[in-house]
This record gives structure tokens, C-alpha cells and sequence, in this order.
């Protein structure tokens, strides 16, 4: 096994040890060493610890420590998982099926397929939720490239490059894993939306957009409906701009957007800025109420809002599955 080529500094170890405590509950006591070779000694026996700690943690199949390894060590955290080609949860298999290698870059090919039901579909989308970790500085991505109705099975393609152009990476273990699934996704384009300019607010309350910069609309009351799932609930000119606010509860849960537009009579088309609140908390309601609320400015002037009318794309999905699924695989190809 290579071993990895670490070189720490103070403030690196300061967080490590910071790190260490916080997973395990743990104290690491300082020591005052005057020389040289006692603190370069000390700093070993500390990560000794942490790492026979955390090892035995990885034996136990502790995922948070092994996430704390992972930051100290990608290539010993990758050592330690263990090569799994399959996963499944929530009666749901995720399978690595081929991998083709050469030099610094590899293609992958996994498939996720329904062992119970029919809940997949050719719209099946991972929502963000994978993530790629290797033991070598990578950059990578997942694209879905095929769909079997038949078998109720995806097939999505890993790419993975080393930010080494002259690394040779085969052999080198890899981990993908996701938590969600979403699929049933509808998409209406290019609908038209029904308002009335005579309905903007001459005198809108706004606030600020934190942590994001701009002032946006206070949430309102519905003034019409574009499309099922989302409202507008604000209309009105803030610092120069139209402001058209949609309320998306199924944002969250089911990645819901919408892009909006406006076309006058010869075909001009004026797409919009979007604008958010702060993310979403989990332990307040009212946060995650305010960022369901998008709004939607537009640089045109009032006067000329007549010429306009309104359009949109709206994506909804109706199912989703939460789980957790990972594959740890050597980059070898196969076929």
C-alpha cells in the first residue's frame, strides 16, 4: 500500500484535534514541550490516537469517523472501505457494472434499479444528493444515460479525472453514494401566465434576501395560480426591477422550479433574474417557509410593462425515496 504524504501545519493539526474531540468526546490534553523534537513527537502520539481511534471506529462501521478520517486522509479512508459493488436500501439496488480506465481519467457505469415496484422512471433524478470521494485530488460527475422500462432500471455514467493530469489512478478505490431519489417528474414549458400588470403593489413591503445580497418581496397572500404547485403571491417594482414571486411548497422535497419569462407581440424575449431567501432549517418552520418563496425580476421599465405578457417552465416531481445507498470499487476495468 503507498502510503499518503502528509505534511500538517499547526493550525491543520489545531483542527484535526478539534475534530477528533468533537466525533469521539475525547479531550486531547496539551502538552508544553519546549523542543522541537517533543512537540513533533506529541503531535504523532495525537494523531496515533486519533487514527487508532478511528480505525477501530471504521472496524464498527461508524460512518461519521469515517467521514473524520476522510478529512485527515482520503487515500488510508479509502484503504479501510471495504469493496462493496452493490447497495441496496428502501428495496432499491444501486450496482457498479463497468469501469473503463486510462491514465488520469475513468468512466463508470452504475445502474439503480427497483427490486419491489415501479417507483423509477426514465425521469429518475439523484437531486443533488451523490457524492463522488476518492483518495487522489479529483474533480467528477453523474449523468443519467439510458432508462429501461422493462426492468425498471437507470444507468447513469461516473466520470472521475485526477487533478494530477500524469497520475495513473488505476487501482485506486472509489466510493459513490446518494440518499435521495426522485422520480415522476412532470415539466410544463413554455405556458402562459395569465396576470395582470393592474395588480402590482405601488407601494410593496420588501425585505432583505439574507444571506444572499437584494431586497425581495415579504411573502403574500395568493394573487393567482401558474401552474399546480406554484403561486404567485407578490408582484411589485423593488429598486428598479419587476418582482414576480412564486410560492413553491415542494421545493424541498421535491426540487420544484419554475423559470419565468417575459415575450411582447414581435417575439423579444426577457428572461428573468432569480432571486432566494436564506437555505433551509430543519428546526425553523418559518425559514423554510420564506425560501420556498423565488422571486423572479425582470429589468424593464413600468411603462413599458404593457407589451409584455408572462411565460413559463415549470418542473414538478411526485415521488421521492430517501435511503442510503454507497459502493466502494477499485477503478480496474472490467466489463
Amino acid at each position: 500500500m503507498k502510503r499518503d504524504n502528509h505534511t500538517f501545519s499547526r493550525q491543520s493539526l489545531a483542527n484535526i484535534k478539534s475534530k477528533f474531540e468533537e466525533k469521539t468526546g475525547v479531550e486531547l490534553q496539551k502538552k508544553h514541550v519546549v523542543r522541537k523534537t517533543g512537540r513533533l513527537v506529541a503531535a504523532a502520539a495525537a494523531m496515533l490516537l486519533c487514527l487508532a481511534v478511528t480505525t477501530s471506529a471504521l472496524a464498527a462501521g461508524s460512518s461519521g469517523t469515517y467521514d473524520l478520517l476522510y478529512c485527515i486522509a482520503p487515500k488510508t479512508a479509502q484503504f479501510f472501505k471495504p469493496v462493496e459493488l452493490t447497495s441496496v436500501d428502501q428495496g432499491i439496488e444501486v450496482q457498479v457494472v463497468s469501469a473503463y480506465i486510462h491514465d488520469a481519467s475513468a468512466s463508470v457505469v452504475i445502474t439503480v434499479r427497483d427490486l419491489e415496484s415501479d417507483r423509477l422512471d426514465s425521469s429518475l433524478d439523484l437531486y443533488d444528493s451523490y457524492e463522488i470521494n476518492t483518495g487522489f485530488d479529483s474533480i467528477g460527475y453523474c449523468e443519467q444515460i439510458d432508462y429501461d422500462e422493462t426492468t425498471s432500471t437507470a444507468t447513469f455514467l461516473i466520470t472521475i479525472e485526477s487533478m494530477d493530469e500524469d497520475d495513473v489512478i488505476t487501482g485506486e478505490k472509489v466510493t459513490f453514494s446518494l440518499t435521495t431519489l426522485l422520480a415522476g417528474k412532470s415539466e410544463i414549458l413554455d405556458l402562459p401566465v395569465a396576470i395582470d400588470w393592474d395588480l402590482i403593489d405601488p407601494s410593496p413591503v420588501v425585505e432583505s434576501a439574507d444571506p444572499y445580497e437584494g431586497n425581495v418581496l415579504v411573502p403574500g397572500e395568493t394573487i393567482l395560480t401558474a401552474s399546480e404547485g406554484f403561486d404567485v403571491t407578490g408582484l411589485g417594482y423593488v429598486d428598479g426591477a419587476l418582482h414576480v414571486q412564486l410560492y413553491t411548497p415542494g421545493r424541498l422535497l421535491y426540487d420544484d422550479h419554475a423559470f419565468l419569462r417575459l415575450k411582447d407581440g414581435n417575439g423579444e424575449t426577457i428572461e428573468a433574474r432569480m432571486l432566494y431567501r436564506g437555505g433551509y432549517t430543519t428546526d425553523d418552520p418559518n425559514s423554510g417557509f420564506r425560501a420556498s418563496h423565488v422571486e423572479y425580476a425582470f429589468d424593464v421599465p413600468q411603462d413599458e410593462l404593457s407589451k409584455y405578457s408572462l411565460f413559463g417552465d415549470f418542473i414538478h416531481a411526485e415521488k421521492r425515496v430517501d435511503g442510503n445507498w454507497s459502493v466502494t470499487f477499485p477503478l480496474e476495468n472490467a466489463e
